[in-house]
């Protein structure tokens, strides 16, 4: 990883160099407006460095990294569409200064706008989501248990009406909810008594009418 941010920043180095040498070779009158152009441009490659250290601080989790690749994104662009302004800019040397000041400050201000947006979005992922997982992790317990029961199956039918059961809890919805906590418990309940009943056929329809009852009452709750 290590690595790779060096690599990325070397990059960014060299697009610097490059731009610099074009913005200075290229014959063109050297103007206030050209000057405010290039100032602005200077610091948004200034800006990508802060974007990407904040976008990939902290966790050293992929995930984290991942959720900081937006970030990047929105800096890339704001530095891509600052570039292309300041080439219109150099082009048109006579631009009066207030324009230049104007549109370069635009470009700033949205981008900074998108940034704060892109980090809040974040933000509210890494809040919900272990709220998300403990949900959806009575399901994935329940469909394991029954996967489990079904292994240790010695009739082969009963086995595969198990296996029916276990992709009926997978395709359940996954979400849950305090109002759901009475017909949840009871279905651990049947579950447990799967483990140890003869009368596997009844208490597997027992479960099923169960779940379909707790998924209807889920979408009730979602307001589907």
């Amino acid at each position: 990883m290590r690595k790779n941010k060096v690599m990325c920043y070397a990059a960014l180095g060299v697009v610097f160099i490059l731009f610099n040498v074009i913005a200075f070779v290229i014959p063109t009158a050297k103007t206030s407006t050209f000057w405010i152009a290039y100032v602005f441009t200077v610091i948004a490659f200034v800006l990508q460095i802060g974007v990407w250290i904040y976008a990939f601080k902290g966790s050293d989790k992929i995930k984290s990294k991942f959720l900081g690749i937006p970030l990047v994104a929105v800096g890339i662009i704001y530095l891509i569409i600052q570039i292309i302004a300041f080439s219109v800019f150099m082009a048109y040397p006579l631009t009066q200064m207030w324009i230049a000041v104007v549109v370069c400050a635009f470009i700033l201000g949205i981008s900074a706008i998108f940034l704060i947006g892109t980090e809040v979005g974040k933000n509210e992922i890494n809040r919900v989501e272990p709220k998300i997982e403990k949900k959806v992790f009575y399901i994935k317990s329940l469909q394991t248990d029954v996967e489990m029961i079904a292994e240790n199956e010695i009739d082969e039918d009963m086995r595969e009406l198990l296996k029916q059961l276990a992709e009926k809890i997978r395709f359940s919805d996954p979400m849950s909810n305090n109002e759901l906590i009475d017909i949840e418990i009871e279905i651990n309940s049947k579950i447990a008594e799967l483990k140890i009943t003869d009368k596997k056929t009844e208490s597997v329809k027992e479960i099923e009418t169960l779940l379909t009852e707790r998924n209807k009452k889920v979408k009730l709750l979602k307001g589907e």
